[in-house]
């Protein structure tokens, strides 16, 4: 191989790396964005009560753990958006007496943080193609719209909601953490 050859290949190596990690870039601010949430969820009613038990799927989060950065990014996509849809449902929140201007408000924090991993994702050269974790979550989301349903939108079940998706919060910050130190 020639000198310019060679240097042709460490510049386009370069590039692809570069563009690689300006691509999630912004997952260094996620965490003050994702704390941002964190305070708007607390504030929407005060205190978690602790009587409340939810099931999490703490088995799937360990797994993602250990995954790919470009998976991690795409499960961190893939739950803001469930958690999206399930809390955008304020026709079905007047029996929880939470303050609707910060449930707004967390909802457009949450709309940015996927909005800004979707640019992430979209970098990624990885081909899209269904993986188990997105059946898993699904999943999951599904069983926290059938408890809202099944208790008619109660106090109490939004109380668990809001629990279940400040664990998913509190996770995911790891999550985003770890991928921030692999990129």
């Amino acid at each position: 191989m020639n000198q310019t050859q060679m240097w042709t290949c460490i510049f386009v190596i370069f590039l692809t790396l570069q563009s690689q990690c300006s691509a999630c870039r912004w997952l260094g601010r996620y965490g003050t964005v994702s704390a941002d949430s964190l305070n708007l969820l607390r504030e929407m009613s005060g205190q978690y009560p602790e009587n409340v038990k939810m099931h999490f799927p703490g088995t799937l989060y360990n797994l993602i753990d250990k995954a790919e950065v470009e998976d991690q990014v795409r499960f961190l996509v893939l739950t803001l958006d469930h958690i999206i849809n399930l809390m955008d449902a304020s026709e079905h929140m007047n029996s929880a007496k939470w303050n609707l201007k910060k449930v707004e408000y967390f909802l457009e924090d949450l709309q940015r943080q996927s909005f800004e991993l979707k640019e992430c994702v979209a970098q990624y050269q990885k081909p899209l193609q269904k993986e188990s974790y997105e059946i898993r979550i699904k999943r999951h989301f599904r069983t926290l719209k059938k408890i809202l349903k099944k208790e008619k939108y109660s106090a109490q079940a939004w109380e668990q909601i809001r629990r279940a998706v400040r664990s998913h919060l509190q996770r995911m910050d790891i999550i985003a953490n770890n991928a921030k130190k692999r990129v």
